[in-house]
């Protein structure tokens, strides 16, 4: 199946080859995106914005911001303190902060928004929305010209990576091992490597996938797989830091680093741990919007990551209660391991599905269920947090098996001895790390919270960069908007009268916006809209107060 798979991209590309004028360097080597619609979704947007502005979208998505959005932690610290730090920062590491392109390229579509005006003052600015002092904005600088040394007949040596690398790259990024598809033969430690993306091409199932086999040898020639489709899909030049059999053989680290970007945005990997927080101002807003107050009882329906919830959580002054839910444990056990590292006690993790968070008033909880799933934990973590320095660990074993029989406790296998010993040599894990085990939830009663935000999971169509949209299609885009009503519906039951519910998205899909807007204000006449939030940088924002 893989070898016919090969043969007929090969036959492709022979085809293209031969009917394909030869292409000038400067057209190849760059990074031109342009993003592939699904036509009827395509037209469906047209009808939204009208052609011009949808073009204008269309083309920005492609882009990242021209600068990072920086959430200052007040718990810790204050945006005067940060700003000094990273200015020091900055200047140590030598980043350029120009804000313009090189020449021959045109300036990012931000220029002329509020951030953009603002960061002309300096390389770091607070927000100038009113009570979003906390907030900096660093600038970044792109898109630039990079000569990747190309020579007729000697093409640069490359490495292609996947399309959410090269998204993340966009943003600042390295380029890590398991974002790494291709790469050209005889690469060394040390080398300078071109970087192109490989974007989803459609297969004959009618699915979408890279099409590349991890692994593929480059040799710079039209027979390469996916060579027109890379065409101006280059996003930067940098070196490697392991040779070619190395990129494939390791499962983690950096593999490309990547000091010539076409964008310059400052790496916050490691930078003030603790005190700053990396996060889209879109994200911010939808959190100052909610307005949450110390001593509240406050929902976060689809928490993960976890970011807009520690930004709530210090808005409250981790005073009150914020319960996070997710559906998958995994997710809501990241949630839990951010607040850890924060530092903050006031947010209570769930793994719940937010379509099942009501419960009615006739169940009962299952209290012993909670008090030895506690109980469990606490022996976990009393457990993880011994070291294995000074004793034994088979003798340690022993005697507490010896002790707990002679106190009439209950009976330790060997298994439990070998599986506790094995945690005391290896460190706890994924269930005992950071904050615990993530307990499961039956749900809430109806009133039951002060303020509900709803991030609700949608198509993502506003997230920057972003290289392909192939996959969506009209049908996906109204399974969306149902899906967002039906958590709707949830969020107003669980919010008390008088109470304030936050709808936000990341899409530019008018169906998942404007029109879950309109069902919420037509469906519950109780509600009230309080405030909007919508531009060219903020899909949306929506804040609803209940009066019932």
């Amino acid at each position: 199946m893989k070898k016919a798979r090969d043969l007929n991209l090969l036959l492709k590309t022979t085809r293209r080859i031969s009917s394909t004028p030869k292409m000038d360097p400067s057209d190849r080597y760059c990074f031109s995106p342009i993003l592939r619609w699904n036509p009827e979704v395509e037209n469906y947007f047209i009808k939204a914005y009208g052609a011009d502005h949808f073009s204008v979208i269309s083309k920005a998505l492609t882009r990242p911001s021209s600068y990072s959005c920086v959430r200052v932690n007040t718990l810790k610290s204050t945006s005067d303190a940060v700003i000094e730090k990273l200015l020091k920062i900055i200047k140590e590491k030598g980043f350029d902060g120009d804000c313009h392109g090189k020449e021959g390229l045109e300036p990012d579509e931000n220029v002329g928004s509020p951030p953009e005006e603002s960061l002309k003052k300096g390389p770091i600015v607070k927000c100038h929305i009113p009570g979003l002092d906390y907030v900096l904005f660093v600038k970044g600088s792109g898109p630039h010209v990079i000569d990747y040394g190309y020579v007729p007949g000697a093409p640069p040596k490359e490495v292609i990576v996947s399309r959410k690398c090269a998204e993340a790259v966009l943003r600042g990024a390295q380029v890590f091992v398991p974002g790494v598809l291709a790469c050209s033969a005889h690469v060394e430690k040390g080398d300078t490597v071109a970087v192109s993306v490989a974007i989803e091409q459609r297969n004959p199932n009618g699915g979408w996938a890279s099409g590349m086999t991890r692994g593929t040898v480059l040799q710079g020639l039209q027979t390469d797989p996916y060579y027109f489709e890379r065409n101006g899909l280059y996003i930067g030049q940098g070196t490697t830091t392991m040779s070619r059999a190395g990129l494939f053989r390791a499962s983690e680290g950096i593999a490309v680093d990547m000091n010539d970007r076409v964008f310059r945005l400052p790496s916050f990997y490691d930078v003030l741990e603790g005190e700053i927080f990396l996060q889209n101002l879109p994200s911010i807003v939808a959190a100052h919007a909610l307005d949450p107050q110390k001593g509240e009882r406050i929902l976060d329906m689809c928490a993960a990551p976890g970011g807009k919830t520690t930004a709530i959580a210090i808005l409250m002054k981790d005073e009150g209660e914020l319960v996070a839910i997710d559906r998958s444990h995994n997710k809501a056990q990241v949630i839990q391991k951010l607040a850890f590292e924060m530092s903050l006690t006031c947010i209570t993790t769930y793994k719940l599905d937010a379509l099942k968070a009501i419960r009615q008033r006739n169940e009962t909880d299952d209290i012993n269920t909670n008090q030895s799933s506690n109980s469990l934990r606490f022996d976990d973590e009393k457990a993880s947090s011994s070291t294995t320095e000074g004793f034994n660990l088979d003798k340690t074993c022993k005697d507490n098996v010896s002790n707990a029989i002679e106190d009439g406790g209950t009976y330790v296998s060997k298994a439990d001895i070998r599986k506790a010993m094995r945690r005391m040599r290896n460190g706890p894990g994924r269930n005992q790390c950071l904050g615990g085990r993530v307990e499961n939830s039956k749900g809430f009663y109806p009133d039951s919270f002060d303020r509900v935000l709803l991030d609700a999971p949608c198509s993502a169509l506003g997230l920057r960069p972003r290289l392909f949209v192939g996959e969506e299609t009209i049908d996906s885009l109204k399974r969306h908007a149902t899906y967002q009503r039906r958590m709707f519906d949830q969020a107003v039951k669980l919010v008390r009268p008088g109470g304030v519910i936050v709808y936000s998205t990341c899409t530019i899909n008018p169906g998942e916006n404007e029109a879950v807007v309109r069902y919420a204000l037509n469906t519950y006449k109780f509600l009230s809209l309080a405030s909007q939030v919508s531009s060219s940088f903020l899909p949306l924002t929506v804040n609803f107060t209940s009066q019932a």
